[in-house]
């Protein structure tokens, strides 16, 4: 050990790349085993893992060459030259059965590193949590929404090496720009990049399956004292299966290209159907219809995939009153409390738009005063049940949160869902046909295409029974 230690120090240089590796690669070892045996609690504990202490291990490492690179200038200018490596030298033998088996482990080391940095950068946290004032508005969505248990890189990237290495090469000028704050806020939509349904969505949802007509309830509460609450059902003509016309998803038995009017595609001039049967028909938005060729040097025809209607499938923003029913259905907002529901609406207003910093403290401070009301209103109420009115207005206070990110300036209206009638009118009813000749002469809008007439309990209540 003395033999080593003092091979090191008689070079500075080759001292700190010793020190540098040792210290580096028994942190890694740590770590890693710390993340697989318990797990990373902090994203930016993942980041010092395997980004970080790998590059100051082959930092250090390169360290050793430089020296050797020095001294041998050293020697061209008949300066001392680096000593002859003799093995029959005990000493020298010594040191380079040192290397040896440290090169051993620190390959075995930057070998497990490197695959659980890969593993790493398709995790969640990575995704979600890392570049958190960027990604807090679509992780807090993600979280909620039916595929918080899929990984991000499950949709954004897909299965094999090709889209990965090219989502990580178009990540990069990401990462300057957040380092730069010079990012836009909100992030523009769509996604221009995004990899075909057909290689992501479908690996689980097969286009194929058929479904029918699915039973949609929808559970909301009035603003009244006893917050009644009102259940909507309607049947959801799902379809698909490969089955013509057979509900909502038949759009995917048929070859539908459109052209966008808009760069956000919020209106669509230009629709050609390739039917099943193998007609073809083509649609175009009166609108747009002198502006085609223009339109078309602009913008990119598009096939229509899922992406298409289901933009917001993992990071929808939803309103904050369908926020605060589906609070109070999880009884986390008691709604044994008198008009509950009421006070939490007075006091947010109008939550469809981004606010600023200031006017959400406004409403932070408004929803605070909720308990007031009840001090002031209903004092036995207060006195006998405080703790459970200051939990529900603590809720109310996160679901606010939750719905709106004034440093992202977005609101539930920034990004708009197309799986609604926002996304069904910018065709239905909206799109004639551009020759007389095809077999439809409008893509019509009615409302029993995709369901039944919506019917709340209480309508269910009053109707008579059939027999």
């Amino acid at each position: 050990m003395e033999t080593i230690l003092g091979w090191f120090k008689t070079r500075p240089l080759r001292f700190i790349g010793g020190l540098i590796v040792f210290f580096s690669t028994g942190l890694l070892l740590f770590l890693v085993l710390l993340d697989l045996i318990v797990g990373l609690p902090n994203p930016y504990l993942g980041i010092i893992t395997y980004m970080l202490l790998p590059g100051f291990l082959v930092f250090g490492l390169v360290l050793v060459p430089i020296d050797a690179w020095l001294q041998r200038r050293r020697a061209s200018r008949g300066e001392p030259a680096y000593p002859v490596i003799d093995l029959c030298n005990p000493n020298q033998r010594r040191i380079a059965t040192f290397f040896a088996i440290s090169s051993v482990v620190i390959l075995v080391v930057m070998t497990v590193v490197s695959y659980k940095s890969l593993e790493y950068m398709d995790t969640t946290a990575f995704c979600g949590k890392l570049c958190h004032k960027v990604m807090i508005p679509e992780y807090t969505a993600y979280e909620r929404s039916p595929h918080a248990s899929v990984v991000c890189t499950q949709c954004h990237i897909g299965p094999g090496a090709p889209w990965f290495v090219r989502a990580k090469l178009s990540g990069i000028p990401q990462i300057w720009h957040y380092t730069m704050r010079d990012y836009p806020r909100p992030i523009p939509t769509p996604v221009r990049a995004l990899r075909p349904s057909r290689d992501t969505c479908e690996n689980c949802h097969s286009p194929k399956a058929f479904y029918g007509s699915t039973l949609n309830t929808k559970i909301t509460y009035e603003q009244d004292q006893p917050n009644t609450r009102v259940a909507t059902s309607q049947l959801m003509h799902v379809g698909s299966g490969g089955v013509p016309g057979s509900g909502i998803h038949s759009h995917m038995v048929n070859n539908i290209e459109y052209l966008p009017a808009v760069e956000n595609r919020t209106e669509i001039a230009w629709v050609r159907i390739k039917r099943h049967d193998g007609s073809t028909q083509e649609f175009v938005n009166p609108m747009y219809g002198s502006k085609l060729a223009a339109l078309r040097k602009k913008e990119q025809v598009r096939t229509m995939d899922c992406i298409d209607c289901h933009n917001r499938a993992a990071h929808d923003f939803v309103p904050f009153e369908k926020l605060l029913d589906d609070g109070i259905t999880r009884q986390e907002i008691d709604a044994s409390l008198p008009f509950i529901k009421k006070q939490a609406m007075d006091a947010v207003g109008d939550a469809s738009k981004a606010p600023t910093m200031a006017e959400q403290a406004t409403v932070l401070a408004k929803i605070r005063g909720i308990s007031s009301f009840y001090e002031r209103t209903y004092p036995d109420i207060y006195k006998a049940r405080r703790s459970d009115i200051e939990k529900s207005v603590k809720i109310i206070s996160t679901t606010y949160r939750s719905a709106v990110f004034p440093h992202m300036k977005i609101g539930p209206d920034t990004y708009p869902s197309w799986r609604s009638h926002d996304g069904c009118f910018r065709c239905h009813g909206t799109l004639q046909a551009a020759s007389p000749k095809g077999r439809d002469k409008d893509i019509p809008a009615g409302c029993d295409l995709c369901h039944t007439e919506p019917t709340t309990d209480k309508e269910l209540a009053k109707a008579p029974a059939s027999h």
